[in-house]
């Protein structure tokens, strides 16, 4: 299809009448297409009528209802001739002269380049939807919370979820529908929930500066609602931005913005901090020449000896630094501090003369002589006084010093009995402790470490709060030292720490004041199956009374160590229940057991009913038998003839002692010929006296073996236990072989048999009758395989 001249012609005529601005149209006007076969595409407004698109479709040439593309047709459609072209322009004019829109009513001007537009369809609801949308809105009276705070939290948890996750997602997939679909439902819930809706009013009302009886009113109508929904917090802006809503974290091309701001303001302050130095340098420059031309010479006088000065600070402070800490060494270790000469040439003079005893000392132990010798010079009178004085040399001070420090630099002290012996019975064993001292009140607990603590390797740390208040209304206190005393379980000696401050400081205590700290103690200790306890611990603490206007100690008082002492109350490191030795039970066979050093026996677990441990006796067996011994013909072949039995009980002298095995697989591999057996004891007195078990000697034989291995000790499983009239000791162990049985001769793969030494006590229970022990008998069982039946 073509367009005639005259056609064109006219539209050109008619585009050029047309004002400049009339040739735009806006860009939110909607344009209708229609589509021929040949796909030409001429847009038209839609606010023209079917006349007026059928005009200017013949402007173009073309006829809007032909739906085919044919030239003879093209050719009866065109327009020969100049005034019908001229007839129907004027024909258009008149026809729309009086027309109205359709949805509005207005009356429609053709050449208007401003046409009334229908408006577009909401992107985000239907039609339909945006008016129940627009019904369901109520006033401000009638809004209310439908939503419970776990509903509005899901709510508001989802719409994060979308905002944060699925919109990023669906965008990057460039998934348009499900994008708008996610949009919409981000949307809805969003007017849900009134709370969103009324912190948009109150956000703009806030920052557009509204009266402050509006936003009041809104914020009371956000509080009406139930508030923020859980997770969004108001800060002090008053209302929710839109990142706190949605949890959006600051973006990195935010964040970097922010740093470089940062960066700027950084750099501008220095900038300003080097140039007002630079000010200051150039003044005190000027000040300096001043004086130079004043006073040559006098500023390099000055800084000289201000030189001089601080260097002998310097070394003046690092000196007195190093004195007091020899010092507090020698103290430390002496406990006491040593004499000091007056001067270099009394020091050089005594190091000499306690050298010259030392030769002395050392020349008469080579003779064969003694210390009281007569032979000695005038000028080692007053040493040999002396030394029988008692008083020793700075040299024996400065070996048994040496002997302190290389077995840890602590000083020991002979320990409670009960401790050593685990027996803990007629003492309440607590774990703290609260103990009053003249105005100070020493509080303590402690707890097991497990963190730091390696059972194991029989390391167990305990950890320890001390709480020191001064009760005194009106005295302030110093505290200036602590002196501990530590005695681990099964231990003989004590442990003393001892030092100046409270964790290295000397803290003040003003009237009602408190200090508290925390500190551990780890310690190298076996749990035993007679106490809970790991270690006693006790101890004091030494301080001195300010008095008025007096901040602090003097040095008189520091070196004297105080004027009193504040006691630690005794307490215990108490092992947890997992860590503890527990009752051996038979009918549980996998109770926790320890291995002794032994090959034959383990430590005991718990007795049955312990008794208090008496006073060690006087006396216990001297003569250690050999530790082989020629062994039975019959466990050494195989055939054995005493009858197979893998229990026995035996009573000598009223003791009965019984005793069962059996086979721990889990313990054994008989790939390796090793072989595990588990054999529980229980002694039980059966006298009318007290007993107490002093010892016990064991005799193992494996099959094939041609000696009997022979274990024996003091006590019973680290213990001697002391035994009333119808008391029981029960106590299980553990027999680890290496052997390889004969199984086609017999199932048994050992035999074992003993005694053990008790002595009677008096009607006292701690004092024995008599020196020598007397022997209840272990009868004679076998540890059996259970691959074969035993009869």
């Amino acid at each position: 299809m073509k367009a005639t001249p005259i056609a064109v012609s006219l539209f050109l005529a008619h585009a050029v009448s047309i004002p400049f601005v009339g040739a735009f149209t806006p860009s939110t006007a909607i344009w209708k297409t229609t589509t021929s076969t040949n796909s030409i595409i001429s847009p038209t407004p839609q606010w023209l009528s079917n006349s007026s698109t059928k005009l200017f479709a013949g402007f173009l040439g073309m006829d809007k209802s032909s739906s085919k593309d044919d030239d003879d047709d093209e050719d009866e459609d065109d327009y020969d001739d100049d005034d019908e072209e001229e007839d129907d322009d004027m024909e258009l004019a008149g026809s729309y002269s009086g027309a109205k829109s359709p949805f509005t009513g207005l009356k429609l001007d053709p050449w208007d380049p401003n046409p009334i537009i229908k408006p577009r369809p909401s992107r985000y609801f239907k039609s339909e939807d945006k008016e129940e949308l627009l019904k369901s809105r109520a006033s401000d009276e009638q809004l209310t919370q439908t939503m419970s705070p776990e509903e509005r939290k899901e709510n508001l948890t989802v719409m994060r979820q979308v905002r944060k996750n699925d919109l990023p997602d669906l965008r990057m997939r460039k998934d348009h529908a499900g994008w708008v679909e996610a949009n919409n439902d981000m949307k809805r819930r969003y007017e849900r929930d009134p709370w969103f809706a009324i912190n948009e009013r109150l956000r703009d009302a806030i920052q557009l500066g509204d009266p402050e009886e509006e936003i009041n009113y809104l914020k009371k109508l956000a509080e009406k609602v139930g508030g923020p929904p859980p997770g969004i917090t108001i800060g002090q802006k008053g209302y929710a931005v839109h990142t706190e809503i949605y949890d959006i974290g600051i973006s990195p091309s935010r964040a970097a913005a922010v740093l470089e701001r940062e960066i700027r303001q950084d750099r501008a302050a220095r900038g300003r901090a080097m140039m007002a130095e630079r000010s200051k340098n150039i003044e005190k420059e000027k000040r300096q020449y001043e004086e130079d031309m004043r006073n040559p010479g006098l500023r390099e006088d000055r800084e000289a000896k201000e030189r001089r000065e601080r260097v002998m600070r310097r070394l003046m402070d690092e000196i007195e630094e190093d004195n007091k800490k020899k010092r507090d060494r020698a103290k430390e270790i002496l406990g006491k501090l040593p004499e000091e000469p007056e001067n270099r040439t009394k020091s050089m003079e005594k190091a000499l003369e306690e050298a010259r005893e030392e030769v002395k000392k050392v020349r008469r132990k080579q003779l064969g002589q003694s210390g009281e010798s007569s032979a000695v010079t005038p000028s080692s009178s007053s040493s040999t006084s002396d030394a029988d004085s008692g008083e020793k040399s700075s040299a024996d001070k400065a070996r048994e010093a040496a002997a302190a420090e290389a077995s840890g630099g602590r000083p020991r002290l002979p320990g409670d009995s009960d401790v050593t012996q685990g027996d803990l019975a007629d003492l309440k064993i607590e774990s703290s402790s609260t103990t009053t001292t003249g105005p100070l009140e020493v509080e303590v607990s402690s707890v097991y470490n497990k963190e730091q603590s390696d059972p194991p390797m029989r390391k167990h740390c305990f950890q320890y709060t001390i709480r020191i208040t001064n009760n005194s209304p009106t005295d302030t206190i110093q505290l200036l030292g602590r002196r501990f005393e530590i005695q681990t379980v099964g231990s003989s000696m004590k442990d003393v720490v001892q030092g100046e401050g409270v964790t290295g400081r000397t803290p003040v205590l003003k009237p009602g004041e408190v200090f508290e700290y925390t500190s551990t103690a780890p310690l190298s200790v076996r749990p035993i199956g007679t106490t809970i306890i790991a270690a006693r611990m006790k101890g004091e603490y030494r301080y001195v009374t300010l008095k008025d206007g007096q901040d602090t100690a003097t040095e008189a008082q520091i070196e004297a160590g105080g004027e009193a002492t504040a006691e630690l109350g005794m307490f215990h490191f108490i092992f947890p229940d997992d860590q503890r030795v527990q009752p051996f039970s038979r009918a549980d066979d996998d109770e926790e057991e320890e291995e002794e050093d032994d090959d034959d026996e383990d430590d005991a677990v718990e007795a049955s009913a312990p008794a208090p441990a008496a006073t060690k006796p006087a006396t216990t067996p001297s003569a250690a038998p050999a530790s082989t011994l020629p062994g039975d013909a019959d466990m050494k072949t195989g055939d054995i003839t005493a009858k197979l039995n893998d229990s026995s009980e035996e009573v000598t002298e009223d003791i009965r002692v019984q005793v069962t095995s059996s086979y721990r697989p889990e313990r054994s591999d008989s790939s390796l010929d090793k072989h595990c057996f588990a054999y529980n004891i229980r002694i039980t007195n059966e006298s009318e006296k007290a007993i107490q078990l002093v010892s016990r000697r064991f005799e193992i034989q494996t099959i094939g073996s041609s000696n009997k291995d022979v274990v024996q000790g003091p006590g019973v499983t680290g213990r001697q236990p002391v035994l009333k009239s119808g008391e029981s000791f029960e106590y299980t162990s553990t027999a680890p072989l290496s052997v390889k049985p004969k199984l086609d001769k017999t199932p048994a793969v050992a035999r074992m048999q003993g005694e053990y030494n008790f002595v009677v006590l008096g009607d006292d229970g701690s004092t024995p009758l008599s020196s020598t022990p007397l022997q209840a008998k272990l009868g004679m069982f076998h540890f059996v395989l259970p691959a074969l039946d035993i009869a």
